[in-house]
């Protein structure tokens, strides 16, 4: 019994999340992953971060939404973003504004390879690996790593 609960954690621990932010598709890991919302009824916040997109309510909670494109400086991305990935960093929940999500995968450790450099722009201590799935490569984000320890506390304060 305890060979099976650690065999479907490990499994557990090897899904990832996909979405895109403009050409690319990236992932992150299931386990963070509180929700996926539509994007509705966003209140900006005046003469914040630029990629602070506002607050949102969801379900009595005020979670606050980050433009992950502006974040990671990613161009080419649409402008009509309408999901919202919520995570959950050190326990608060924040909202992550995507292009698209698409679908869970599983990336058992052979189907990583360990991050490049640098992959579009993106500094490589936000990538944890790149994921090959059906001749197409993934990004892996570590999430929790976009957003400083003072840029977090910043959010907490809006």
């Amino acid at each position: 019994m305890a060979k099976e609960t650690s065999q479907a954690n490990q499994f557990i621990h090897e899904q990832y999340i996909i979405f895109n932010l403009g050409d690319e598709e990236y992932a992150i890991p299931i386990t963070i992953v509180e929700e996926i919302v539509k994007i509705t009824n966003l209140i900006r916040v005046p003469q914040s971060k630029s990629y602070f997109a506002g607050i949102m309510d969801i379900r009595g909670k005020v979670v606050r939404m980050i433009d992950l494109a502006k974040r990671l400086n990613i161009k080419n991305v649409t402008e009509s973003a309408d999901r919202a990935i919520v995570i959950n960093v050190s326990g608060k929940s924040i909202g992550v504004i995507v292009d698209k999500v698409s679908h869970v995968v599983h990336f058992p450790a052979n189907q990583v390879d360990p991050p490049p450099p640098s992959v579009k722009g993106i500094s490589s201590r936000y990538i944890t690996g790149v994921g090959k799935k059906d001749n197409r490569f993934i990004i892996l984000i570590d999430i929790e790593k976009i957003l400083t320890v003072e840029e977090m506390t910043e959010l907490a304060t809006v």
